[in-house]
C-alpha cells in the first residue's frame, strides 16, 4: 500500500488536493527552502480546514540542528493538531546529538525524520530513528533545482532503504522533485507514501499555483487505498 502525499501551503491548496484524492496533506512553504515551515496560524487553519478528512503532516522548517531550537519547534507544530511532524536532518554537525535530545519528544509526537539524498549524513539514520522511537523516515532532496531523488540514488539503493526502514518498524516515504513519469518505477518499492509538490504545480514549478489536472494525473498513477487503511498510522 503506497499513499499519495501532496504538499500544500494554504487552505485553498489543501482543498484542491483533497478534491484530487490525496491520501495525506503535507504542510510546508516551498518559498522558504526544502522543508520551509508555514507559520503556526497557517498550520492551525489548514488542520481545521481538513478537519480529519485525511492525515496531515507539517514540517518544522529548515532549522539548525540545535536541541533547544528543534525541540521547541517540534512541540509548537505538534500543538496544532497535525498527525505527523517532519524534521529535516541537514548536514553540518549536531544531527546525532540532536536526535538523542528528541527521544523524549518522540514518545508523544509522531515524528518523521527527513533525510536528503543529495546531502547524506555519516551515520545510519534509519537505526537512529528507530532508537529514539520516531514514527518514520523519508528520503527527499535538499536542492530542488539540481535533480530528483532518482538522480542521486538508484532504484536498488531506494529498495534497500525502504526494506531497512520497514525492518525497524518505521513508516517510510519517498519524495524529492519527483515527476509523474517516475511513479511507475517507484511503486514496486512499496514505500508507505510518495510525496509531491512540483509535479502538482503549473509548469512543474514548486512555487507556482497547483494545477488540478496535474494533481489528478498523479492520483491516477497511484492505486487508491481505503480510508480505513490510512489511519491511524502510515506504516503498512
Amino acid at each position: 500500500m503506497t499513499l499519495f502525499l501532496a504538499s500544500v501551503r494554504n487552505t485553498d491548496e489543501a482543498e484542491t488536493v483533497l478534491g484530487a484524492g490525496a491520501d495525506i496533506i503535507d504542510l510546508k512553504d516551498p518559498g522558504k527552502g526544502a522543508l520551509g515551515a508555514l507559520d503556526l496560524d497557517a498550520i492551525w487553519a489548514c488542520v481545521s480546514h481538513v478537519d480529519g478528512r485525511v492525515p496531515v503532516s507539517a514540517t518544522v522548517g529548515d532549522l539548525p540542528l540545535q536541541g533547544t531550537i528543534v525541540c521547541d519547534a517540534v512541540r509548537a507544530v505538534a500543538s496544532s493538531g497535525v498527525d505527523y511532524v517532519k524534521l529535516g536532518l541537514f548536514p553540518g554537525g549536531g544531527a546525532r546529538s540532536c536526535l538523542n535530545l528528541l527521544a523524549e519528544e518522540a514518545r508523544s509526537v509522531p515524528l518523521i525524520l527527513v533525510i536528503f539524498a543529495d546531502a547524506l549524513l555519516d551515520f545510519d539514520v534509519v537505526e537512529a530513528a528507530a532508537s529514539i522511537g520516531a514514527h518514520g523516515v523519508m528520503l527527499d532532496t535538499a536542492g530542488k533545482s539540481s535533480g530528483s531523488l532518482l538522480d542521486y540514488l538508484s532504484v536498488e539503493a531506494l529498495t534497500d532503504f525502504v526494506a531497512a526502514a520497514k525492518a525497524e518498524g518505521l513508516s517510510v516515504g519517498l519524495a524529492g522533485s519527483l515527476s509523474a513519469e517516475q511513479v511507475p518505477s517507484l511503486l514496486p518499492l512499496q514505500s508507505d507514501l510518495i510525496g509531491f509538490r512540483g509535479a502538482l504545480c503549473r509548469g512543474g514549478a514548486r512555487g507556482a499555483a497547483l494545477d488540478p489536472e496535474a494533481c489528478a494525473a498523479i492520483r491516477d498513477l497511484i492505486p487508491r487505498c481505503s480510508e480505513s487503511s490510512i489511519k491511524p498510522g502510515l506504516a503498512a
